[in-house]
This record gives structure tokens, sequence and C-alpha cells, in this order.
């Protein structure tokens, strides 16, 4: 049999180049959207998801959207088609506590086990931290490490991953980070910027702040924290003056650090609504 195949979902960051090199199987959630399930290709992106809810709020239906997993025989149908190539795969998945896909890949994974050596393995993060532990992930492949090498390479990373964002819309995260409404009418009131973390996968409130300079600042804050910055990545939606600030700020503080920019995946964008701005920071060994 051949090389470890590599699985992921459609939360992951991953450039067209680096999928077709490493030929990393991508699985699509399905966004509900309305009374409508849309699939989360590279083409349906977070504009696409919002003007897809205003068409949906136009129609008298006022419910944010829900990020679903891939229905089971679509991951079952992946995995054996791969399994025919390799009797292993490895697949990782954006974070359990936003995504169902890591649950769902669990089932299908146990519903051929015997078959295939299938390792379903949870993130804790999303989209440019997701991204680096799958091509972590596909470049050992490549190399011919075994299985149980990847998943190991791969856990051992989840930990030097972090994740801080800044979002406007704060009726998105009563639901997603545990936001009162009564602390998100009154942030919405005054302009208020809510700062989040990831933690353990969960988005979490850490400060609230009112201008984007400050989001910039904060921002810079949390990535020169870390003592051995290898990678940044930065998302953002409709803060484009403040992506382009924060990045001449961190070439300037961290000069030999690469700076990515990164599509607002419709994934996340469900749970942040527009308006958005964050970082995901990898930590090397020291």
């Amino acid at each position: 049999m051949g090389k470890v195949r590599i699985v992921t979902d459609s939360n992951a960051y991953l450039s067209p180049e680096v999928l077709a090199k490493y030929q990393i199987e991508v699985i699509p959630h399905r966004l509900k959207i309305g009374a409508s399930l849309v699939e989360e290709t590279p083409d349906f992106s977070a504009d696409s998801l919002f003007a897809k809810l205003q068409e949906a709020q136009a129609n008298g239906v006022n419910r944010l959207p829900d990020v679903h997993a891939a229905d089971i025989n679509t991951i079952l149908d992946v995995y054996q088609r791969l399994g025919k190539e390799s009797e292993q795969i490895v697949s990782i998945h954006m974070s359990s506590e936003l995504s169902p896909m890591w649950q769902q890949a669990r089932r299908a994974a146990e519903m051929l086990k015997g078959r295939y050596t299938i390792r379903v393995i949870d993130s804790l993060s999303t989209s440019y931290g997701l991204g680096l532990l799958v091509e972590q992930a596909a470049i050992a492949a490549e190399k011919g490490a075994s299985i149980s090498e990847i998943a190991r390479i791969t856990n051992g990373s989840v930990p030097h991953l972090y994740v801080a964002l800044f979002a406007e819309s704060l009726n998105y995260l009563e639901r997603s980070a545990r936001l009162g409404p009564s602390q998100s009418v009154l942030g919405t009131m005054l302009g208020i910027k809510a700062m989040l973390m990831m933690e353990d996968g969960k988005l979490s409130p850490l400060e609230k702040v009112q201008t984007r300079d400050e989001v910039v600042e904060k921002l810079h804050e949390f990535v020169i924290e870390f003592a051995n910055v290898e990678k940044v990545g930065i998302m953002s939606h409709a803060y484009d003056q403040t992506q382009e600030a924060l990045t001449a700020r961190l070439h300037e503080t961290l000069p030999h650090v690469p700076v990515a920019h990164v599509a607002f995946p419709a994934s996340l964008a469900a749970y942040l609504g527009p308006n958005m701005v964050g970082v995901v920071v990898y930590e090397g060994a020291y």
C-alpha cells in the first residue's frame, strides 16, 4: 500500500498548491442558512455566507447560520476511496467545540474499523492553525512517516497553536462565546469590539475595546508575548486597514517571522459574524 493519506475539512486554510502537491483530501462542511444547506467550497466565502443570510432575512428568517458536518456517507465514501490506495489515513479537523465534523469523522472511522487504520484528530483550532497541522502531516507522510509518527507530530503541535480574535457582531457571540444578551446589546450600542481567545478549542471572551487602533495594539501584544513565534496568520473581514497596520507592526517587531493574510472561512464566520480580525500564532519548540 502507498503512503499515509491526509484528510481535512473545508475550514482549513490551505493553498491550492499545497493541496495538489500532497493530494490532501478536503471534506466540505455544510452551512444551514435559513432553510438551505450549502456546501462550503473554495468559492463559498464569508461574503457568500452573509449574502445568503441577507436573502434569508429578507424572507423573514432571522436565525443565525449553523455549521453542519458532511453526511456520514460522504465521509465513508472518501475514506473508502482513499483506502484503495492506502489503508492508513490521518483525518484532521476543525475544533470539535465549533464543528461536528470531528465527531462525524470518528463515527465513520469506527464503522470502517478492521478494514482501514484511520486516526481522527481534533485540531482544537481553526483556519490557518488547522491548515498548518494538515500541511505538517502531509509533509511527514510524503517523507514516508508512519501513521503513528504523523499522529504524534500532529498531536504534539496542537498545543503550540494560539488564536485571538476581535469581532463586532456581538449577537453572534451570545451563542458561540457565551456572551450574555445584556452584554451583547450594551456592547453593540457602545460600538464595543470583543476580544476572544481559543482555549481548548472553545471561543472565550477575554476583554473589550472600542477603537480599531486598540485592536491593532492588543493583537500585536498577543503575538509578541510568545518567545519563539515561527508563523503568524491574520484573518480579517471589513478590517483591511487594521490588517495592514497589524502586519506592518509585526514586520517591525518580528522581521524574520512570516505573516500570512488568510481568507475568513464561512465555517468560522458562522460563529463570529461580519467585521472581524484575528491572528493565529504558531510557536515552535524551544
